[in-house]
């Protein structure tokens, strides 16, 4: 009898043993496959697609609706996934505004550009004649969309941007805007930098002269406030579109616009070079993320790491928050002659020298590696 029951004993241990396995490969089947369902998701909706989706934040919206929103307009595959992320990398202090995404966007990329600064007003129409210029493109993507929302064609454009008797007129209307570029040598466009950032109906002007005047219109009426307190800075204007440019792509918000142009100012008070990698893509004619030391060196009057001082000109159209922040940057005082931003979290880390530079740079390299 006693050997019966060390039968049914041991019996009785295997299957829970068995049991236990089962449990256990079943927790992690689900934990792996909800890892990979979460890596899928990050990935953006349509890789191959350049389609753009406006999304309106409203004010006090929750990251749940704004998630929801997203999945809603198809910018995102999955609102849960999109809201473990943004609480996973403190993202969720969404301003109201709206915002345009595209579908070849990833998560990480989506959340960045819902944590910058919104429009007021729609960027995106239906109508098919509705061209939006967003912060930050330059005269040849404009001229490169253009097609699409108008009867005009790329070179149309870009011919216009050359006419110098176009510029001339422009001039002689905007002459406090615009007398700082014409006069300026070097310049690959004498508007690149004055076509603002908007929405515009391309079929209401006459003719494309008319579109162009109303994009360097609203740029002269935006930039008027401005004005005294650029000769305040001893900058003409060209030298302030151009610092402008660069604070709109080297930040995402008005703060740390303000903050990156005052290391501006610091380093030109010193007679450093600006070394923006913003300007050596311009002069490349390339917007890859990854400059080698050939590409840093490249013979060109808009590399700002080869050449003090502020270059030619602009070297995208800014929005208003980057304009802003050239008239007024903050923490001069503090002496930042360096940043580098951590793209994982997207804050910017500012540095009085060098060793502290390479030492956020070297911190920050595997976050930053991944995110380009």
């Amino acid at each position: 009898m006693q050997r019966r029951r060390r039968r049914r004993s041991h019996a009785g241990r295997y299957w829970l043993i068995g049991i236990f396995i089962a449990i256990v490969l079943i927790i992690v089947g689900v934990v792996v496959g909800r890892n990979m369902a979460y890596t899928n998701n990050l990935k953006a909706v349509d890789p191959k697609s350049h389609k753009k989706v406006q999304i309106e934040v409203q004010q006090g919206a929750t990251s749940d609706q704004v998630a929801s929103e997203l999945q809603k307009a198809g910018a995102i595959k999955s609102a849960s996934t999109f809201n473990k992320y943004i609480a996973d990398h403190n993202l969720a202090d969404f301003k109201a505004g709206y915002f345009v995404v595209t579908k070849n966007m990833n998560v990480k990329q989506v959340a960045k550009q819902l944590n910058g600064v919104g429009s007021d007003t729609p960027l995106i129409t239906t109508s098919k004649n509705s061209l939006l210029i967003t912060e930050g493109e330059s005269v040849d993507q404009i001229a490169a969309s253009l097609p699409k929302h108008s009867k005009y064609t790329k070179q149309d454009f870009l011919n216009l941007m050359k006419d110098q008797d176009f510029l001339n007129g422009l001039q002689k209307l905007y002459p406090d805007l615009l007398s700082s570029t014409m006069s300026a040598s070097d310049v690959r466009y004498h508007l690149e930098g004055y076509l603002f950032p908007a929405v515009y109906d391309t079929k209401k002007p006459k003719n494309l002269k008319a579109l162009v005047e109303q994009m360097v219109a609203a740029t002269n009426q935006r930039i008027q406030p401005y004005l005294s307190e650029f000769q305040q800075e001893n900058l003409t204007v060209q030298q302030a579109m151009t610092l402008a440019s660069l604070a709109q792509k080297e930040a995402n918000t008005p703060s740390d616009m303000q903050k990156v142009a005052g290391v501006f100012f610091n380093r030109i008070k010193a007679k450093m070079p600006l070394q923006s990698d913003v300007s050596v893509q311009y002069a490349l004619q390339t917007h890859k993320p990854n400059l080698s030391l050939a590409d840093l060196k490249v013979d060109s009057p808009y590399n700002l790491y080869a050449n003090t001082g502020y270059g030619p000109g602009p070297f995208n159209n800014p929005g208003i928050y980057a304009i802003k922040a050239i008239a007024q940057p903050t923490d001069e005082d503090q002496d930042y002659l360096y940043f580098v931003a951590n793209m994982k979290t997207g804050k910017i880390h500012f540095s009085k020298t060098l060793d502290e530079q390479n030492a956020y740079t070297q911190k920050y390299q595997n976050d930053n590696n991944k995110q380009k």
